[in-house]
């Protein structure tokens, strides 16, 4: 896939995408997951797995971090006033096609309204509306996902008076290749397999994204994007299993709708 398609494809979804990750003093970043903004009926929050709220959801704050243009965006973000909502039945969901590793945390306004000014929150009804509709007329389809790999974190150093604590994320493309009870399972294309890394930790979470582009003589853009599915944990070294997007629609929001207030 040509790098200008996949720059465009990375310019779409990192308006929504999140990394998320545990700041240890003295010590730099653990890596928890990633997750998608979005807004669930005019709740604003952060829709990721069940496993990686779980991971955080206890805790006081969490680093949230954005992939921008020229670099990232870090902050801390305070979590007494967030509620959240788990759709995980088992601790060994891996072993289950059946359990639902969803989650959906609901951020407060000033913090919703932070983060929006220099980000998007997806709004599902639009994405569910375009869901339905299906796939444009034209043009070509990848399916990619977005997220932080704890591979890829670096040692922590300090910079000035500053202490750095690289992290990265990863543009994962490939295909679904198989759908059951809900869950996806994505292929990575083979012309990426050499820059992918062993272990996708910390790519929990992010969102999986349809993607349909045109390519011509002149230049290569995106055409349409669709959220259909959250990336839920590694099979081998060359698939993701994925919550589906029926699960998100079916199962998540309905909850959501019913335990949290507008």
């Amino acid at each position: 896939m040509a790098h200008d398609i996949s720059y465009a494809i990375l310019a779409h979804i990192s308006n929504f995408a999140v990394g998320l990750v545990l700041r240890k003093e003295g010590a730099g970043s653990e890596v928890l997951g990633s997750g998608v903004l979005v807004s669930i009926e005019g709740r604003r929050g952060i829709l990721t797995c069940g496993h990686v709220a779980a991971a955080y959801e206890k805790l006081t704050e969490v680093g949230l971090i954005r992939f921008v243009a020229g670099g990232q965006q870090r902050r801390l973000l305070k979590l007494g006033d967030t509620q959240t909502i788990i759709l995980q039945s088992s601790d060994t969901f891996m072993e289950s096609k059946e359990v639902l590793d969803l989650a959906f945390t609901q951020l407060p306004h000033d913090a919703a309204s932070s983060i929006e000014a220099q980000g998007v929150f997806l709004n599902i009804e639009k994405n569910r509306t375009k869901m339905e509709s299906g796939a444009p007329s034209e043009g070509k389809h990848v399916d990619a996902m977005l997220g932080l790999v704890a591979e890829f974190s670096q040692q922590p150093f300090v910079e000035g008076k500053e202490f750095i604590s690289p992290v990265r994320g990863v543009l994962h493309t490939g295909h679904i290749c198989a759908q059951e009870n809900g869950l996806l399972t994505v292929e990575a294309m083979d012309y990426n397999l050499n820059e992918l890394p062993e272990g996708f930790g910390g790519m929990s979470g992010g969102g999986l994204w349809h993607i349909y582009f045109v390519e011509d003589e002149k230049e290569s853009r995106v055409i349409a994007t669709m959220l259909c599915g959250i990336a839920s944990w590694q099979i081998d070294d060359r698939k993701i299993a994925c919550q589906g997007w029926d699960r998100i629609d079916q199962g998540l929001i309905p909850t959501v709708r019913e335990k949290l207030q507008f």
